[in-house]
């Protein structure tokens, strides 16, 4: 038997389907801008750390917090919503985090751990804002100590 045999009228509802789902901007990740840059640790790059952009003015409908991870060069690119396409134009401040599993000692559970035990995670204690304008935004190195 055919699929059309079984579901007469399963092309036009997948049609009315995605045409309702599309009709919801308020999943529509923002417009973007390309932004990249790296982390340093000690002057050497930096693997495995997670770079947040929060953002300092109204981000839209979905609370959006830009993030990328570095590679084994130290090197990332944001992401909002998609992989790879960037953040918003604006001002932001920066964190950064190097995520491991591990016992957490206060509860004795195994959780997500800061390898940087939070020193950089509060983005109100860091000095790191960033401007992101139209174009490409190919940002200096955030290095850690």
């Amino acid at each position: 038997m055919t699929f059309r045999r079984l579901f007469p009228f399963g092309p036009a509802m997948m049609a009315v389907i995605v045409a309702s789902g599309c009709s919801n901007s308020e999943l529509i990740p923002p417009k973007t801008v390309p932004v990249s840059g790296s982390v340093t640790y000690k002057g050497k790059p930096a693997a495995g750390v997670r770079v947040k952009f929060h953002p300092q003015f109204n981000i839209g409908k979905l609370d959006f917090v830009p993030y990328g991870e570095t590679g084994a060069d130290g090197k990332y690119v944001l992401s909002t919503g998609k992989p790879g396409n960037g953040a918003p134009k604006g001002e932001y401040l920066v964190t950064l985090e190097m995520p491991y599993i591990g016992v957490d000692p206060q509860d004795g559970l195994e959780s997500e751990l800061d390898r940087l035990k939070g020193v950089y995670s509060d983005p109100y204690k860091n000095n790191w804002t960033v401007i992101l304008n139209d174009g490409e935004n190919v940002l200096d190195p955030f290095q850690i100590q």
